[in-house]
């Protein structure tokens, strides 16, 4: 088995990416008035997860 030294820290990075993309999604999605814009904030803010989650397994 071949380890590569540092994927770890690149994908943790990444998850926090994909985790501060949700929190910004679902914050703008709280402060805007229009309610499709909101909906669709929080879907992707929702996507934002699903990825996060895939890339932490």
């Amino acid at each position: 088995m071949m380890f590569i030294r540092g994927a770890g820290c690149a994908m943790a990075k990444e998850t926090k990416f994909l985790r501060k993309k949700a929190d910004k999604a679902e914050r703008r999605a709280r402060v805007t008035a229009d309610a499709k814009i909101s909906e669709s904030l929080l879907n992707l803010a929702k996507a934002y997860r699903t990825q996060e989650e895939k890339k932490r397994r």
